[in-house]
Parts: C-alpha cells; sequence; structure tokens
C-alpha cells in the first residue's frame, strides 16, 4: 500500500518541535530529518553569526578559540575523580589527631619522626618557643579549579590547610617566627599524610620558588583515583592572625642581631632595631588573604563564563611564553586578578568575549607602567592603609590588594614586568595583523626561553658579599630578604647590567629557575648558583663603540660616571665641540663590534664583583667558528685565520668590484656606453658563506697555456695539470653589465650572442691595454683579475631572452630562462637583499649559518642558495610570536624551527616584503596552491614580485628529502637548545654538532682524495696550514675549477634515474649516494635500457626480466672518479 503524502503546512515564523512533520520511509517508520544545505538560517545561527562579527576577530578565530577552550579544560569525568580524592583529603586531615603535648621549636622532638622541616634559615639566630599541634581548622580548595578556569597541560589543584590559632603566637610575625613554625607545621601534616593509603606520593615543594614558603606536593593513588592531576597544599592563617598595621611595608619585623654575621659588617651604628622587611611582610600577608582572594575571584566569575574563559586563554597565552614560571613569573592569580580591577575600572565588561577579554587585557597591560605608577583597589584618600608612594619605594611594581596593605606583585621583578609588558604589545601587533596564523602564533607555539633573546650571560656563580662594591643598602636588603643572597645579589646585578648596558638592549631578562622539589626525609636543596640572564638588543645601538657620559661641566654626575667605569672613562672632545667623559671600545675587525657587549659584561663584574672572565660565560658568537677557516702553523697551534671575518673581505671583494666599476665606465672606445653594473654572486649580498680572498697560490700547481697545443685558449691562461696537485679554488665574482639601448641592437638572437662576444673581446683588450689588467673575453663573458680577485662580467641585453624563446623549442626555453636569471631576475633579487640587510644586522650572519647548516648536512644541492635567503628574509620581514632575531645564534634557531614545523605540504611560505601582501591575495594565492599542489614545487615560497618567484623554486627537491630535512631541522633545533642550556654546568660544549650530519641512512659513501678537494679548507673540522703567496700578476688563474663537482655533476648525469647523490661543497671529503626506491626493482626486457643490468628469469617464470647490477655500478663509480676516488663503501 503507498503511503500518502503528507499534506504541506504553511512555516510558521518560530516553528515548534511538534509542528515539524517526520520524514517517513515506505514502511511509515519516522527518520531523523537532515537538514537541507541551503536551508534558511535559524534565530540561534543569526545570533551566533551576529556576536560573532561583533565579538570576535573573525568566524575562524571563534571556532578555533572555542576548540582550543575544550581542548585545554578538564573533562568532567576526570573532574569527578578529582573531587572524590579532595574529599578523601579533606577526611584524612580533619580527622589528624590533636597533639596536646608543647614542644620546644629548637628541640628534635618537635620534629616528626622519619620526616624533615622544610626550611633552613642559615646564619641566623635558633629560633626558640613553644608549638603544639592541632588538627586544621579550615580546608579549602582554591585558585582556579574553583571558578573552572584549571588548564591543561599542568593540572595543579590548590588546597590551603588553615593553621589554628592556638598553634600560632601574637610575636610570630618577628624574627622569622611565623615562618619556622609554618614549616613546621606542615612537616606534622606530611607525616600524617604519608602514613595514609589515599597518596601515591608526597614531595616538599616551595609557593612559586620561595624557599621562605614550602608546601606540599601530592599525587594520587591510581588504584582510587585519578593520578593525573597534581595537588598542592598550602598552610595558612586566619585574616586575624596578626595586625596588618604589624605588616605594612614600612615595618621593621627582622632585627639586626638575628643576623650577626650580616650585622658584623655594617660599618656604622644603626639607630634602628632592624630595616624595614616589605617582602618578608608580604610573605605573612599572602597567607592570611587566600580565602579573601578567592571570595573575590568567586564572586567576579559566578555565572560569567566568557570571563572565565578569558582566564584560561590568558593562562595559555603566559604558559605558551614561559611569563607564568618561577618567582617572577606573572601566574593565572594575577592575571585574574588583574581582570578584576578592569572589571571594577569599568574597562571590561561581563558580556564580552573572551576574545575580547583577552584582547583589553593585553591593551591594558602593554599600555600601563606598574613600575612607575602602581595601581590599587583601594581609594587613595583613605588613611589608614599605607599610601602609594611608601608602597614604590620597597617595591619595583605594584599593584595593591582590597586590603590595601598587600602588594599583589612584590616578587615580580622590573625586568620581568617588562618582560611581560613587551610579549602583550607584540602579541596586540598579531590580533591588529591580517598577515599569517594569528591564532596560532597568540596560542599554540611554545616559545623556549633560549629563543626569545639574542645574547645570553652564564654566571656560575653570583658575587660573594666581601667581594661586591655593596654598601649599607645591600646589607639591609640581605637581613630583609632573611639572608637570601640569591635574590639580593640578582637585583645588584640587575642594576649594574641596567646601567652599564644602557640604550645597547631593550630588555634584560633572568631565566626562571625550577621549582625545586625533594622528598620528605631529605632537608630542603641548595640552590643551583648558576644563573642565565638573557639580552634582548637593540640592533641600531649595541655595536655602538662609543658609550658617551656626561659633560665635564658636570662634575658630580662625571664623578659617579668616572666611578661607575673606572679606568676606561677618559674625558674626550667630540667634533660638535662636546667635551665630555666617555668610554671608547676599540675594534680592529667589524666582527668584534657585535660583541662589544660581551666586553662591557666582563668588565663591569670583574671591576665591581671581581668575578672572573672564567667564571662568565656570554653566548652570542658560539657558532661564528663555522664560517671561518682554522689555521694551523708549524707549532701546531690552531687559530682562525685572523683576515678570514666575512665582513671584510666582503667590503674587499666589493671595494675593488666598485674600483673596476669606475674603470669600465671610463672606458670611452666601447661602440656602446655602460647604464649600469651590478654584482649578482652571493657576495654582492653579504650572504656568501666564504666570500672570496686574494688568490695566494696558484702558479706552481698549473701549466701555463703557451706551452699548450689548443689555440683557442689565450696565452695568459693557466690551466690544470694532471701531473701536479689540485689548483687552489678560485671563484669568479659574476656581475652583469647593462649597454644603452639603442636601434643598432640587432632583432635576431645569434647576432646578439655575436654582438656580446664582440663586446666581451673589445672590453678584454681595452682594459689590457689602457689598464694594464688581465682580461681574457670568451663568448659568454670576460674575466678581468684584480687584486688578487676574479669578476666576470656577462654583457647584458634585456629583449634577447624573449628572441631566444621564438624559437620554440624546449632547449631553446631552457637557455632564455637560465639568461633571464642571471640578467634580469638576478640583479633585482640583490638589490632587494642588500636592502634587507642594511635594515636587519643579523641577517647576513643568519643567511651564512643558514647555508652552512644546510650544506653540512649534505641538502645544498638540493635548495638554492637564493630560496634560503629568501627564508632567513621571512624571520625578519613576517610578524612573528618574539622580535626579529638580533644574533646569528638567534636566526639560526628560528630559521631550524621554522624549517621543522612549518606545513611545507598544505602551505606556501609567504615573505611579505614591504608589506605589500594583503590578506585577500594570499588567501586566493593559498587556495590556488591546496587546490593544484601537484603543479607547485616542493617547498613553495613566494614574495609579492611575481617575477622573482622562479628564482626560489626547488625542483631537485623532493618529498622525500623534504622530510629528511624537517627531521634533520627539529634533531638540530632540539640538540642546539639543549646545549644552549648545558653551558652552566658543563665544559667547552661542541656546538659543532650541530653541523655534522648523520650517515647510517646512506647506501653508498664514495671517499675522495684529499689533495683533489680544493674546498677542503672550509669544511667543518679542517685544518690547514696556511700558506704563502707567489701571486704572480701576468697570469689568468684557473677559475671555478672544483673536481669534486665536476665528478658529481657527471654521477648526476649518468645514474640519476637510480640514485640520488649527497654532497657538501664547503669542505665534504665524501659524497653519500642514496639509491631510489624503484631502482632494483625488475623490469621488463628492453634493449636500450640494458645498461648496468643483469638479464634473469624472475622467479618460476619463464618470462626474462632485467635486475639492476650494483656491484657494476659501484664500479664505474670507481672508474669514472679514478683520480679523485679514495674508497667506496657500500652498506
Amino acid at each position: 500500500m503507498k503511503s500518502s503524502k503528507p499534506p504541506h503546512r504553511k512555516r510558521k515564523e518560530n516553528p515548534s518541535q511538534d509542528d515539524q512533520p517526520p520524514d517517513t520511509t515506505k514502511n511509515g517508520n519516522a527518520v531523523k530529518k537532515t537538514k537541507s544545505l541551503y536551508a534558511p538560517l535559524t534565530r540561534d545561527e543569526l545570533v551566533t553569526m551576529k556576536e560573532t562579527e561583533n565579538l570576535y576577530r573573525s568566524g575562524l578565530f571563534r571556532l578555533q578559540t572555542d576548540e582550543l577552550l575544550k581542548e585545554i579544560k578538564l573533562k568532567s569525568k576526570r573532574n569527578k575523580k578529582l573531587d572524590l580524592f579532595l574529599h578523601a583529603l579533606r577526611d584524612c586531615l580533619i580527622n589528624i589527631p590533636d597533639n596536646m603535648q608543647e614542644l620546644e621549636l629548637d628541640d628534635k622532638a618537635c620534629q616528626p619522626k622519619g620526616i624533615q622541616i622544610p626550611l633552613h634559615l642559615h646564619d641566623a639566630q635558633t629560633i626558640k618557643g613553644k608549638f603544639t599541634f592541632k588538627a586544621p581548622t579550615n580546608i579549602a580548595v582554591v585558585g582556579s579549579y574553583m571558578i573552572g578556569s584549571i588548564t591543561k597541560p599542568v593540572v595543579n589543584v590548590d588546597v590551603t590547610v588553615e593553621i589554628p590559632q592556638e598553634c600560632l603566637h601574637p610575636r610570630d610575625h618577628i624574627n622569622a617566627r611565623y615562618y619556622y613554625r609554618r614549616a613546621v607545621y606542615l612537616s606534622h601534616l606530611a607525616y600524617y599524610l604519608n602514613r595514609s593509603n589515599i597518596c601515591k606520593e608526597i614531595h616538599y615543594s616551595t609557593m612559586n620558588g620561595d624557599s621562605l614558603k614550602p608546601i606540599l606536593v601530592i599525587k594520587a593513588a591510581p588504584e582510587q583515583f585519578n593520578g593525573y592531576f597534581t595537588i598542592r597544599l598550602y598552610p595558612c592563617i586566619s585574616q586575624a592572625a596578626f595586625k596588618l598595621s604589624q605588616l605594612k611595608p614600612t615595618k621593621d619585623n627582622i632585627r639586626y642581631e638575628f643576623y650577626p654575621n650580616i650585622e658584623s659588617k655594617f660599618k656604622e651604628e644603626t639607630q634602628q632595631l632592624g630595616p624595614p622587611t616589605p617582602h618578608y611582610n608580604h610573605g605573612i600577608l599572602v597567607d592570611m588573604s587566600f580565602s579573601r582572594h578567592l571570595k573575590e575571584i568567586y564572586l567576579a566569575t559566578h555565572q560569567k563564563q566568557s570571563l572565565i574563559d578569558g582566564i584560561a586563554l590568558i593562562k595559555t597565552w603566559l604558559y605558551q611564553r614561559e611569563l607564568n614560571n618561577g618567582i617572577n613569573g606573572f601566574n593565572g592569580f594575577l592575571a585574574s586578578m588583574f581582570l578584576i580591577y578592569l572589571l571594577q575600572k569599568r574597562k571590561l565588561n561581563p558580556q564580552m568575549s573572551s576574545y575580547q577579554i583577552l584582547r583589553i587585557f593585553l591593551v591594558e597591560l602593554g599600555s600601563s607602567d606598574w613600575s612607575t605608577n602602581g595601581i590599587t583597589f583601594t581609594q587613595e584618600n583613605s588613611s589608614d592603609i599605607p599610601s602609594m608612594t611608601e608602597f614604590s619605594t620597597a617595591f619595583e611594581v605594584v599593584f595593591i590588594d582590597s586590603s590595601g596593605y598587600l602588594n599583589l606583585t612584590a616578587n615580580l621583578s622590573k625586568t620581568s614586568y617588562h618582560e611581560l609588558r613587551h610579549a602583550a604589545n607584540m602579541s596586540l601587533q598579531h590580533l591588529d595583523s591580517s598577515y599569517g596564523d594569528v591564532f596560532s602564533n597568540i596560542f599554540m607555539k611554545k616559545i623556549p626561553y633560549f629563543t626569545k633573546y639574542d645574547h645570553y650571560i652564564i654566571l656560575k656563580q653570583l658575587p660573594q658579599l666581601e667581594n661586591a662594591t655593596i654598601g649599607q643598602e645591600l646589607l639591609e636588603n640581605l637581613i630583609a630578604r632573611c639572608n637570601n643572597l640569591r635574590s639580593v645579589m640578582l637585583r645588584w646585578l640587575l642594576v649594574i647590567l641596567e646601567r652599564g648596558l644602557n640604550k645597547r638592549v631593550k630588555l634584560i631578562s633572568v631565566m626562571p629557575d625550577d621549582i625545586l622539589k625533594w622528598p620528605l626525609s631529605k632537608k630542603p636543596p641548595v640552590k643551583n648558583e648558576s644563573i642565565t640572564i638573557g639580552l634582548l638588543l637593540d640592533t641600531e645601538q649595541y655595536s655602538s663603540i662609543v658609550e658617551m657620559g656626561p659633560s665635564a661641566e658636570d662634575s658630580q654626575a662625571a664623578e659617579i660616571f668616572r666611578k661607575f667605569w673606572g679606568e676606561k672613562s677618559e674625558l674626550r672632545r667630540f667634533k660638535d665641540g662636546a667635551i665630555k667623559e666617555a668610554i671608547l671600545w676599540q675594534c680592529k675587525y667589524i666582527a668584534e663590534r657585535r660583541f662589544i657587549c660581551e666586553r662591557i659584561v666582563k668588565y663591569l663584574l670583574q671591576l665591581h664583583g671581581k668575578i672572573s672572565s672564567e667564571n662568565v660565560i656570554y653566548i652570542a658568537g658560539q657558532l661564528d667558528n663555522t664560517l671561518t677557516i682554522t689555521c694551523e702553523d708549524k707549532k701546531s697551534v690552531k687559530s682562525a685565520i685572523s683576515s678570514n671575518t666575512a665582513e671584510e673581505d666582503t667590503m674587499s671583494v666589493i671595494k675593488s668590484f666598485n674600483e673596476l666599476c669606475r674603470v669600465l665606465r671610463s672606458l670611452k672606445s666601447l661602440p656602446l656606453s655602460i647604464n649600469a653594473i651590478q654584482g649578482i654572486n652571493p657576495v654582492f649580498r653579504h650572504t656568501e658563506i666564504f666570500p672570496s680572498k686574494p688568490a695566494k697560490r696558484f702558479k706552481s700547481r698549473t701549466n701555463l697555456s703557451d706551452s699548450m697545443p689548443n689555440q683557442d685558449i689565450a696565452k695568459n691562461v693557466l690551466l690544470p695539470s694532471t701531473e701536479k696537485t689540485c689548483p687552489e679554488w678560485i671563484p669568479a665574482n659574476e656581475a652583469v653589465c647593462s649597454m644603452e639601448l639603442t636601434g643598432e641592437w640587432p632583432q635576431d638572437a645569434d647576432a646578439v650572442r655575436r654582438l656580446r662576444a664582440a663586446l666581451h673581446l673589445e672590453i678584454a683588450k681595452l682594459l689590457s691595454q689602457k689598464h694594464s689588467l688581465i682580461a681574457v673575453g670568451q663568448a659568454d663573458f670576460v674575466d678581468i683579475f684584480k687584486d688578487g680577485y676574479i669578476f666576470r662580467l656577462h654583457i647584458a641585453y634585456h629583449r634577447e631572452p624573449g628572441l631566444i624563446r621564438l624559437a620554440d623549442d624546449e632547449r631553446s626555453q631552457q637557455i632564455a630562462s637560465e639568461l633571464e636569471k642571471r640578467t634580469h631576475l638576478l640583479p633585482q633579487l640583490a638589490t632587494m637583499i642588500n636592502g634587507i640587510n642594511e635594515q636587519y644586522h643579523a641577517y647576513s650572519t643568519t643567511v651564512r649559518l643558514a647555508k652552512r647548516w644546510l650544506s653540512s648536512h649534505l641538502l645544498g644541492g638540493y635548495i638554492t642558495e637564493e630560496c634560503i635567503e629568501v627564508i632567513v628574509a621571512s624571520l625578519f620581514l613576517n610578524l612573528e610570536t618574539y622580535d626579529m632575531p638580533g644574533s646569528g645564534l638567534n636566526g639560526l634557531l628560528r630559521f631550524l624551527k621554522l624549517i621543522g614545523t612549518f606545513d611545507w605540504l598544505n602551505s606556501p611560505l609567504f615573505v611579505n616584503l614591504n608589506g605589500n601582501f594583503i590578506e585577500t591575495d594570499m588567501a586566493e594565492i593559498a587556495m590556488n596552491f591546496r587546490e593544484n599542489r601537484s603543479k607547485y614545487p616542493v617547498m613553495f615560497v613566494i614574495i609579492p614580485k611575481n617575477e622573482l618567484n622562479p628564482l626560489f623554486s626547488t625542483p631537485k627537491l623532493t618529498n622525500l628529502i623534504l622530510n629528511r630535512l624537517i627531521i634533520l631541522a627539529k634533531e638540530s633545533y632540539s640538540l642546539l637548545l639543549k646545549q644552549l642550556s648545558s653551558c652552566a654546568f658543563e665544559k667547552n660544549v661542541d656546538f659543532m654538532k650541530t653541523f655534522r650530519t648523520p650517515l647510517e641512512d646512506y647506501d653508498v659513501i664514495i671517499n675522495l682524495k684529499l689533495e683533489y678537494v680544493c674546498r677542503f679548507h672550509e669544511g667543518i673540522d679542517s685544518v690547514v696550514t696556511e700558506c704563502h703567496s707567489d701571486l704572480n700578476k701576468k697570469y689568468m688563474p684557473v677559475v671555478n675549477f672544483d673536481p669534486v663537482q665536476c665528478y658529481l655533476r657527471e654521477l648526476e648525469v649518468n645514474f640519476g634515474d637510480i640514485a640520488l647523490f649527497f654532497h657538501n661543497k664547503y669542505g665534504g671529503d665524501f659524497i653519500a649516494v642514496v639509491w631510489k626506491p624503484d631502482a632494483f626493482n625488475p623490469q621488463s626486457l628492453k634493449v636500450s635500457e640494458m645498461y648496468y643490468k643483469n638479464i634473469k628469469k624472475e622467479g618460476n617464470s619463464k618470462k626474462l626480466m632485467m635486475f639492476t647490477d650494483k656491484e657494476s655500478i659501484i664500479q664505474d663509480f670507481r672508474l669514472l672518479g679514478e683520480s679523485i676516488v679514495s674508497s667506496i663503501e657500500s652498506r
């Protein structure tokens, strides 16, 4: 029976579910209705779209944010298990029996059996008093778990345990008695918890790295509960435990006599009982404020999901930048309190989206300065609370809570705060930018400490009090900080560095210490004395050789300047007539200017702290050795060749080239005048790893062409000899010469080529006759020998590539493309790269390190030099998660990270030159790239100038080689970070490891004779003997002759169909071979393809098949390179 069609109903404006007719099958059974793709939007969808338009950056950003929040929040299943454990923990703590026996604090009986008291006050008087243990009066869960903003991956749940008032004494706030009593109470809690069966692990730790505030870190027993989370147990006291007036920042709660060793160092008698102890008082106030702060946060966030989500996003932002670590960290609690402050000041609205809350948080954080103008929850006109001036005098950064007595940012140093503000401003630039993956840059990319800064200072130990130039103020700070020498001397050190480095750095950052954790049965461990400081350089001023001081007329300021700089300070007269105190840092080479900061740091630490340079590790130029040639003299003493700095070598080449250009322009006998001459080699772009040096010895290794029968060679040219050692490597520095455009140029490609050849010969003749230069003209170029350098000049006619393409055959198209690249594209690229190099000082070194790394891993032949230069340029031009690199080391780290993490398969790398890319163009290019992926190279790099993009194509690069490149980049990045972090405790870290490639994955290794590796001196581990010059200016040396490269080309031509060949042209003494996956597959018998094949029957079949003969191929490898191959290893 046919089912009747349901009657048509008029759609209501707001149809309910009951009004909708169900779809039915032939049997009359209802099926789930599927919504049509083209159905009108529902009311909820319209509301969501309107919210997205008004409250979020974009629809995609909202989707990404929603998915991130789902990912970082705890699942409800885990919450249930966590709640079970928290209830069990509360029951265990509440039921701890009271011990009414009074114990002496200095007696061993006060210490539980097998449990250590987790606090040691160094060089302090013994703390006396009575102690009675009672069960906690209140146990509460505080922090982000209570409001629902707890986030992964680090899941910490904070629980406070209130110490009963009976366990305290009204005078416990004096002389650290409260801190010691708190530690004793915590040890008793640890004793009872350790005997329970609900805890798997219990350790001592510290509250945000504060050694005076030990806590318990608990892992739940996995048999009963989920061990995924960590419980942190904080002892606290009630809000009425001590009078707030006793804990003002100006109050002195530690007496001088409590630390007799420090008191004895004072040169003058003190009139007070003790110095002000603001940080000491702050620690007690924090323990009194847990419940009040929890209440404030709960009331502000209750039923305000967007605010809770905003806190979760901010915590993720802080975590990815490592800004929440250590005692100086800006944690989730401070972020929550700041948002409440913004709500109070009506700068935030609970109806805002999580994105808007994040944005306003960053705006307010970046634009305010709490180090000069503190903020407070209280009214300034209140007379009962300390004034803002009192707080600003006692603390570097001020953010006062609602009580008016507690500075929430007391432990936040000025340097850490400015680092936080800098990160906020950088992230705001991302949010305002239409370029790149903003969401990924803000939330997804982890930024390790050793990738954020340009230079690093590692002190193996801080200066001792008796060695440092300290005054009474520093000794008072030491008492006020409970003899915490590390924090006091660190502050002293930062003051010295800030004053000494001045405008040379934008930021000085101290690497946060790891939070200590130790067993219950052990005493608190001694902190590692080493300290790491990062410097973010001002690239415009860091290399200045002059440090200007005050005028000689200001005698008081001049005296302070001289006292700080010591004997380095000199009175100098400047060009403008001013007479000032100044410091001059003499530099012989350009490269030395990059390390003036290192000289300043080591000098000041020696002057003011008597810290020898052996105890200061300055990380800046550790990788520069890879860009120098190591020379060994007759006494076997190794050193870098002093004149081998790339800057000097490059400038020498360019200076000689500019002189040659002037000579060429002066040639009046040419039929056409010269329009422009431009170098096209990497040396003219300042990106050559080893710029050419003046030729030293070549005559003794060659034969003169006069004695050779070949009449096609000029008479004054030297040639390689089979009877002598391989000639010295002498590269040709290529340049393009554009002649004037006239109607005299022929319109035939062959005629143009002949005219160019005639011009080459004429130029060579004129240079030889009129300027006594050795010049040899050829059909395609003229070689000119000047100042020991070879310059290869190509005459260019801009219409020639088009004339060649008229032939319309593959060979002509290839010739035209190569000619266009040399005469048109490379000059434009040189102009572009030189502009980048002028603007970003670390660009040249970064490019050279990147090329060195790629070549060392045998991949330089698969990625063009131009492509590498543009990829490195993206590190400086593309807005990323941090500042542009200011040193080669930092640049290489970011280059490795980019290569290892970029999605080359699905995305093109946009290099936004001059900001010319707009969002719509980029989206269109990216879509076209994904839709036609097979038409694009494996690694696709694009710039706004479309005509230059063919230069960055990598046709030889395959997916297989790209995967190896990505793996090597990731491993090198991890290794380099590990080595940088190990510099503090390891001697002679070998940074060359990053440039040594593993050979396990190669099938064949062809070892070469060193005497034929003409660039052996450029190898990573090569040591050469410096030779003396036998330069003879009468002959043209052998140019661009590298036997290894000739052999490599022969291998690729003859065996490229079955193998891939890898070689490091910078001193590599072997060629690595990988067989292609289908190289040894059986093939059908074909007479034309029987090279290196054996004919066999395949299995039981009678059909004859061809099988590749590996041994014959390897034997031909040897025969082809008979004179330069020493051995072949087959694996």
